[in-house]
């Protein structure tokens, strides 16, 4: 009850039978070529053998009974004698190994094509039906998310609608304003605002549709927005300009691998004047700011005092450390770790199940989180330089943060008990009633 499976395809295809199909051809090679043995043994005896005799015949003497072999449907007065000594055996093997080693795998290539190219014109064919059923599911399924999960997503929607209209507004304000010094990092964190707004809607669309563990993965990128903004925003136009030039690190290492990567792929490779701007930019920004830019992170090196700051670092140098479990919980859904084949947010109770799709739970979590962090990094930027409104708005977010976790856990507690109850019931023995 916990998922929301995708019921078992209702289309023809039965790829399973088709492999059993060939098996039981395989398992039958022995008697094919056998009564072939038999039927040309036959022939030397008579013009026209009785039809059925060479398989019957080949039956008995591989079901390996010691019984005299008697045939059906054969006249009394047919009198026949074949002897399968060991050479004929070994015929029978030899035409075995030749059929398998020749002529199996190209007809077995020329069946999976055919069957290949049958089988998708008959999906294509009832596919129309098949998606109307599909889209049918999901509206429901839709329908059910948004019943049992109103609250607390439209809380989250009103946090992200309101740190929008912050935004624009802080952002006009910065546009008719004087330039001075913090100008650039104010312009930077607001670029950094507006992608994180962007973020938590994809959040939102994520758990709007069931994929809680999706949309952990996008607030693992919210919260990178975040960390690097608090430590921007710590150190002013000095890191914001490094921050800005690490572009050309980038470029540089994003570069290389084109170059590793294009011959493989077909493509061109960079003009000789893109890759001579682009080593030249480069090589200008490590001169200035030192070899320690060449890191991930080497924006920060100097600030930090680290030759290669790590992420870890800068959670460190922002203050946000608490958030490290989390945010490994979101790297677990980015890559193929083996974490990510067992834990998924959206099970119930455990590493048992799989989840293949949609699941109506585990939206606690990325719910919660993307309203912390997104009301923490606008709060960072629009509240910086606050006037009596701004101080309002930041108020008004930080409440609304509060109750969205609140109501994120009642449905999650809602929907463990009822995974409880249906798991129990599945447990509990049948009993008569006493007469």
């Amino acid at each position: 009850m916990s998922t929301a499976t995708t019921k078992k395809s209702r289309n023809p295809a039965k790829i399973g039978l088709l492999q059993e199909a060939v098996e039981t051809g395989l398992a039958a090679l022995p008697h094919t070529f056998l009564e072939k043995q038999i039927s040309k043994k036959l022939k030397e005896q008579m013009a026209t053998p009785p039809e059925g005799l060479a398989r019957q015949m080949a039956e008995h003497l591989l079901s390996g009974s010691s019984e005299p072999f008697n045939a059906e449907g054969v006249g009394d007065d047919v009198d026949v004698h074949i002897t399968i000594d060991e050479s004929d055996m070994k015929e029978v093997e030899a035409g075995i190994l030749r059929f398998q080693d020749e002529d199996l795998p190209e007809l077995l290539r020329s069946m999976t094509e055919d069957t290949a190219k049958r089988t998708l014109r008959s999906l294509k064919t009832s596919w129309p039906n098949e998606q109307q059923m599909q889209e049918s599911d999901l509206a429901g399924f839709r329908e059910r998310m948004q019943h049992r999960w109103e609250k607390p997503l439209g809380q989250l929607r009103m946090l992200l609608t309101m740190v929008r209209e912050w935004c624009g507004e802080v952002h006009a304000r910065e546009q008719g304003a004087t330039q001075s010094t913090g100008h650039k990092t104010r312009e930077l964190l607001i670029r950094m605002l507006v992608r994180a707004c962007q973020i938590a809607d994809e959040v939102l669309c994520l758990l709007e549709n069931g994929f809680a563990d999706g949309a952990m993965a996008r607030w693992r990128t919210l919260h990178e927005i975040a960390i690097v903004a608090a430590v921007v925003s710590q150190y002013g136009d000095e890191i914001t300009e490094r921050y800005i030039e690490h572009q050309y690190v980038e470029s540089k290492r994003a570069m290389d691998k084109y170059n590793a990567c294009s011959p493989d792929l077909g493509f061109r490779p960079l003009s000789a004047r893109d890759q001579k701007r682009i080593l030249e930019e480069y090589q200008r920004v490590i001169t200035v700011h030192g070899k320690g830019f060449k890191s991930d992170y080497g924006w920060a090196a100097h600030h930090l005092m680290k030759g290669q700051p790590t992420f870890v670092d800068l959670e460190t140098a922002a203050g946000r450390a608490e958030m490290r479990s989390y945010y490994q919980m979101g790297n677990d859904n980015i890559h193929a770790g083996i974490k990510s084949m067992y834990v998924r947010l959206g099970l119930v109770g455990g590493f048992g199940g799989l989840l293949s799709g949609r699941s109506n739970a585990g939206l606690t979590d990325p719910g919660q989180n993307t309203a912390h962090t997104l009301t923490q990094l606008a709060v960072l930027v629009c509240g910086s330089q606050p006037t009596f409104d701004d101080n309002v708005v930041s108020l008004m977010l930080c409440e609304l943060r509060d109750e969205i976790p609140r109501s994120f856990s009642k449905v999650d507690a809602r929907i463990k008990a009822e995974e409880k109850a249906i798991r129990t019931k599945g447990r509990k023995p049948h009993t008569k009633r006493k007469p």
